[in-house]
This record gives C-alpha cells, structure tokens and sequence, in this order.
C-alpha cells in the first residue's frame, strides 16, 4: 500500500510486492495501464514490477464476484438446499481455503516461468507513420 502521494513514474518497482492482501483485500499484480481499474470490493490490484504482465482485469473481476459469492453463501443460509447439500461453516471455510491454496499456486507458477509471452512484430512495426 503507497501512503502519501507520488507521481507514478516516481515509485520504485522493487518496492511492490508480487501479491498479497492489503488492507482485508487480496492484491494481484496488474499492468501498469490498468492500476486505476483494478480496485474491486474484495480485489485489488498493485503496479506489477518492470517487464511483467500481471494479471488480466476481467480475471480480478471474476475472483472478486466469486469471493462475493462465497462471502454471501456464508453469511446468508439458501433454505432450498437439502440435507446432503447442506453447507456449513466448516464446508465454506474448506472451499475458501482451497480457493486460496489455487490463487496462491497459480501466482507461484507466474512467478517462475522462464519466459514472458510477447506479440511476434517487434513494436512500431505495426503500424508505419511514414507512409
């Protein structure tokens, strides 16, 4: 978490953590250009450090919907489920955890991989502003 204000461009990327929570949210890594749209109800988004992708917007919004979801299935009990289908407290917190453990597997796997996919056109080859 940043306090105080800076320009962006004055941040040190060694500083930001590759994910996490702060502040009761879950923190992703997201491109540098999509930082001001990440910030969901239980997901945000921090700067990923220089010459790493991140995570894709539509993805923080689909694991903030699903902890959402999640969130609700506890707090609020739905009286049409049965007796076999019945989910406890116990259940909930299980499938939370499990959530959790794939994020966090899912992120170390990102973190290792020895490569970063990159379009095949070197930039400013597709488009030619001499022509």
């Amino acid at each position: 978490m940043v306090h105080g204000s800076s320009a962006i461009s004055n941040l040190n990327a060694a500083s930001y953590a590759m994910g996490g929570y702060s502040g009761g949210k879950l923190a992703l890594p997201v491109s540098r250009s999509s930082y001001i749209y990440s910030h969901f109800e239980h997901v945000s988004g921090v700067p990923a450090p220089e010459g790493t992708r991140g995570v894709a917007i539509s993805k923080l919004k689909i694991l903030d919907v699903l902890i959402d979801q999640l969130s609700q299935i506890k707090s609020k009990r739905e009286p049409s489920m049965g007796a076999s289908g019945e989910l406890t407290d116990e259940r909930i917190d299980v499938l939370i955890e499990k959530y959790e453990q794939e994020i966090r597997g899912a992120r170390a796997a990102n973190s290792i991989m020895p490569y970063l996919p990159k379009p095949s056109a070197p930039l400013g080859a597709v488009f030619n502003l001499v022509a």
